[in-house]
């Protein structure tokens, strides 16, 4: 092993940095840009380095969603790197959802070599003339908190340094670094310690006088309710259920993109705010970049909004008219252990009325989850409903199987008492998310049960052959079930919803929102060496079900069951 370091690339200090700074994985979409990387992780038997381990993601789709659902797992940022102008183009719609979601994420792409002739990297091949941009970041900028173009070699170590440290830092989204062919082959020196070291900033709990405020509306409200799309850190629903219990106060998961409250906790009344809403005379919005639906019937409405988060006013969004009349901004976690121990005790009228509160919340919840419960069996037809189906898995999964969630399961006849067990898209809508996020996940939980859940739309968004390549050649055994409908149905209830009387609602065939003819699914996954597997009739779900699952535990296969399901 040659323990000499002054031969180092700069492409061998970059991918150093990244592991010491907990980056395990490198998902990579190569082109020509990457002989420098590639040779890095190839001297690792002569250079002795810690590298962190090359993945191959035949889509760049597939690259950043495995990064995002990573993270997902372990809470530590992953790096995507792809090839160039064009391969960022296609990284965009991934970015776009980590940036909705706050998740942290290093994008890496190479850049067209700039000179000529002349240096180890110079321009050898006809596309280096032809994928040469001015700003190259400028495509993923709006996406991103922070870019730069490495320079200089020396810079490598310094710039991965604070690249992360931007990227975990409150409120956490991905960032991206540019990384020219010459620079990368240039040797690099070791680093300066005192340099490069720079620790991610974490919000505090909020200021002690907006808790105070908070806490008297609450004290004074008549019906409070709390409406969280994100738990307040991540999977922890430790310092909400204990305000939303304190208080009898109960808890909707409006677009919830991760479990906000366990399914069977009696505070939480499920997904639909407008009841709650109606009467509500004090809302608590958690990490809700869109808390409810702005309408007509919302113009008389006079409730105290009480925002928190790690920026309540969400202010990377252009426009956003949602009132707040106190804001906790800061760490939502210490936020509501504030509010909590600012409310703990209460006068006899105030427990009272709690107690009224408690009762009423928990008979609706009762009554949410059996009215769930009802809706899920009466779809046990050919085709079945995506409820039945969504009865079905609950009921096969284990406590601790993690579910992807997108345009697929319904949730709200599904149990999830864990936290981090159901992961549902980012409100940015960029489809193809949930398969490749689940694989990342199962990469960082090998023996944890993942599930992705898609409409047949987001599987084909999802470039399902990329995703079978890395799920085979990763050994990892994701469960897949396509939710299939043959229709765009975000796009046909759209339309629906503007022209309810409408000519495209009276046609046989909506323009623009069918899937057929329908290419079988099942064969796709088997072509790779997977179990795959058509179900048409709901009484054949279960054993279905089984079958995967047996493929999954036994022979450690990945599974794809092609579910058909009524499109209405």
């Amino acid at each position: 092993m040659d323990q000499a370091a002054d031969d180092r690339s700069a492409a061998e200090r970059l991918l150093e940095r990244m592991k010491a700074r907990g980056v395990d994985y490198v998902f990579g979409n190569a082109g020509t840009d990457f002989p420098a990387i590639i040779e890095a992780f190839a001297r690792t038997p002569k250079t002795g380095l810690d590298l962190p381990e090359p993945v191959l993601a035949a889509h760049e789709t597939v690259a950043v969603g495995m990064a995002h659902g990573y993270w997902l797992a372990t809470g530590r940022a992953q790096c995507a790197m792809v090839h160039v102008n064009v391969g960022l183009a296609n990284s965009i719609m991934g970015l776009l959802n980590a940036a909705a979601d706050n998740v942290p994420l290093l994008m890496c792409s190479g850049r067209t070599p700039v000179t000529e002739r002349g240096r180890l990297g110079s321009r050898s091949r006809p596309i280096h003339w032809g994928q040469e941009m001015r700003d190259q970041a400028a495509m993923v900028r709006e996406a991103v908190k922070w870019d730069y173009e490495l320079r200089y070699p020396e810079q490598a170590a310094l710039i991965v340094e604070r690249a992360l440290a931007v990227a975990e830092s409150d409120p956490a989204g991905p960032v991206y670094l540019s990384l020219p062919r010459e620079v990368l082959a240039e040797a690099a020196p070791a680093p300066p310690p005192l340099e490069t070291r720079q620790a991610s900033v974490r919000t505090g709990a909020p200021r002690p006088e907006a808790v105070a405020e908070a806490a008297g509306l609450i004290r004074r409200a008549a019906h409070p309710v709390i409406i969280a799309q994100r738990p307040p850190a991540r999977g922890d629903w430790g310092a909400l259920a204990a305000l939303a219990d304190r208080l009898a106060i109960p808890v909707v998961e409006f677009w919830a993109t991760r479990n906000v409250l366990s399914s069977e906790h009696p505070m939480n009344v499920g997904g639909d705010a407008s009841a709650w809403l109606a009467k509500a005379d004090v809302v608590i919005t958690i990490e809700a970049m869109v808390p409810w639906l702005i309408d007509a019937k919302n113009s008389g409405w006079n409730a105290k909004i009480i925002a928190i988060g790690a920026d309540p006013l969400f202010q990377r969004v252009p426009v956003r008219s949602f009132p707040i009349d106190v804001a906790l901004a800061g760490d939502p976690a210490l936020a509501l252990t504030a509010l909590c121990d600012g409310l703990t005790v209460l006068e006899a009228r105030e427990e009272a009325a709690v107690a009224r509160r408690r009762e009423a919340v928990t008979r609706s919840h009762r009554e949410y989850r059996e009215a769930a419960r009802r809706q899920a069996e009466r779809g046990a037809g050919s085709p079945m409903s995506a409820a039945f189906a969504s009865h079905c898995l609950s009921e096969a999964k284990d406590e601790s199987t993690a579910v992807f969630n997108e345009l697929g399961c319904d949730p709200s006849v599904m149990r999830f008492t864990e936290p981090n067990t159901h992961f549902s898209a980012a409100l940015s809508g960029g489809l193809g998310w949930a398969l490749p996020a689940a694989l990342g996940f199962q990469l960082a939980d090998r023996e944890r049960l993942v599930v992705a859940c898609v409409g047949d739309g987001s599987y084909i968004f999802a470039n399902p052959t990329a995703c079978h390549l890395a799920a085979t050649a990763q050994k990892l055994p994701v469960l897949i079930v396509v939710f299939n409908n043959g229709v765009w149905q975000a796009v046909r209830r759209a339309t629906l919803s503007m022209y309810p009387d409408g000519a495209a609602a009276q046609s046989n065939a909506m323009p623009f929102t069918q899937l057929s003819p329908a290419p079988d699914y099942a064969a796709l996954s088997r072509a790779h060496g997977c179990f795959g597997e058509k179900v048409e009739d709901g009484a054949a779900l279960p054993d279905a079900i089984d079958r995967a699952l047996k493929a999954i535990r036994e022979d450690r296969l990945p599974a794809l069951l092609d579910v058909y399901v009524s499109p209405t």
